[in-house]
């Protein structure tokens, strides 16, 4: 009776690989939460909105940090980092991209009202 010892090609060595502690757990989440706002803030001045409607940018602020936090309380193992890169990747294009789609929305609603003559003077 000869015992086989697990090798690198099993399934139950790869999910002992993919369960080790991952050392840089911290890196993608810290570069999306310091990044996230700071995209947002570029975009926003690009676009000129913050004179329009900031109250509006809020979201644009908070978003992108909402889809980042649950990086931050993934499990910290090699095989959840491609997670984690995953979320901090999305936070900051929804943070560069969140203004400009807000206008492009505001700029269809007119349109549309135009359009369909719901708009009078």
């Amino acid at each position: 009776m000869q015992q086989r010892t697990a090798t690198a090609t099993t399934p139950a060595a790869l999910s002992a690989a993919g369960d080790a502690a991952d050392p840089r757990w911290w890196g993608p989440p810290l570069a999306a939460t310091l990044l996230a706002p700071v995209l947002s803030c570029a975009a926003a001045a690009a676009g000129g909105l913050f004179t329009a409607l900031p109250v509006f940018l809020a979201a644009g602020f908070l978003l992108p940090l909402a889809v980042v936090a649950p990086g931050w309380f993934l499990a910290r193992t090699v095989r959840r980092r491609r997670a984690r890169v995953r979320l901090a990747v999305t936070g900051c294009a929804l943070a560069a991209v969140y203004p400009l789609l807000l206008a492009q929305v505001a700029w269809m609603y007119v349109v549309v009202m135009l359009l369909t003559g719901n708009v009078r003077a």
